[in-house]
């Protein structure tokens, strides 16, 4: 079991590093956004939603580190004190990530197509 959370402890601390690297280069040096996987930069609206996509990518961030911590201090012998506000700082980070998301997701909604009427005719 030890292996296990020593395991899952490495994989939030490699996400909540990967995670900061992108909310830095995000916050700090938006033009780097084109380097980045999945080509999230390269169209002007990912690079004018940047502070929005900072913003996510911080509270990934803390809830990776916190997630971290838990795996490494929630256990069977672990006081209550410990693990409930680090349960509850993890749920508050995990709560500002998805409104964050919901952010980016306006920031980069596409504008509706045009709807066609039968025959070819435009609405009025």
């Amino acid at each position: 079991m030890d292996l296990v959370r020593g395991m899952l402890t490495l994989f939030a601390l490699a996400n909540a590093a990967s995670w900061a690297a992108l909310a830095a280069a995000w916050a700090f040096r938006p033009e780097w956004a084109e380097w980045l996987p999945l080509q999230l930069g390269t169209h002007e609206r990912y690079r004018k939603a940047a502070p929005v996509w900072a913003r996510l990518a911080v509270a990934l961030t803390g809830f990776w580190t916190l997630a971290a911590a838990l795996y490494l201090t929630a256990g069977h012998n672990t006081a209550p004190f410990i693990v409930i506000p680090l349960f509850t700082a993890a749920a508050t980070c995990l709560i500002v990530a998805i409104a964050a998301a919901g952010a980016v997701f306006r920031a980069l909604k596409p504008n509706p197509l045009p709807v066609l009427l039968e025959g070819g005719q435009q609405p009025l």
